[in-house]
């Protein structure tokens, strides 16, 4: 247990070094992170695309999961050569996407901090906070009526910074908690392996 907890540690602070890299990318060159990610994913969807339609064609088998890879083949490469071709239309939705992740990461954050309460952590109206700000900023980012692209892809930009921030420093804190708790509170059984 204390190996697989250690795992997810290590995940935990790549993820959050993750989100303070490309939070700091997407604020220094907003538009340029956005049209690359449309003409990779989009150039990747393509070639999808026309390999499956290439290989439909080529096969003597054309029952029904071949027809649906040649359907799933044919809207890929639609999809492929619309974000190739016209990438602020797929640029519209990223936002609401990241919107969403950044979202349900700060209630998946909401969660843990709940179970470090149940487990009596002092600071954990601190995690609360910072979880319930992360969420907040995942809706805003959702719901951006007023604001240009370039200033959205900066605004989720600074959100991927405070969520990789906050995110190491609840870290480091339920760290430095767990070992106090190990020393003030020696058993049997580690209560982290509950």
């Amino acid at each position: 247990m204390k190996e697989r907890l250690k795992n997810m540690t290590v995940s935990f602070v790549f993820l959050s070094i993750l989100y303070l890299a490309l939070g700091a990318v997407l604020i220094i060159w907003p538009t340029t992170v956005m049209n690359v990610i449309c003409y990779l994913f989009g150039a990747i969807l393509l070639l999808y695309g026309i390999f499956a339609i290439w290989g439909y064609y080529r096969s003597d088998d054309r029952k029904g999961s071949a027809f649906l890879a040649l359907f799933l083949g044919i809207v890929a490469a639609a999809v492929g050569a619309v974000m190739v071709i016209y990438p602020p239309l797929i640029q519209g939705v990223i936002p609401v996407i990241l919107g969403l992740y950044i979202a349900i990461d700060g209630l998946l954050s909401l969660k843990r901090t709940l179970e470090l309460r149940r487990m009596d952590y002092g600071n954990w109206n601190i995690n609360l906070v910072l979880s319930l700000v992360v969420s907040a900023l995942g809706i805003f980012v959702v719901f951006h009526p007023l604001l240009a692209e370039e200033a959205l892809f900066r605004v989720i930009g600074i959100v991927l910074l405070y969520t990789g921030g906050s995110d190491l420093w609840t870290i480091f804190q339920l760290s430095q908690w767990s070992k106090e708790y190990r020393k003030t509170h020696p058993v049997d059984v580690d209560p982290i392996d509950l």
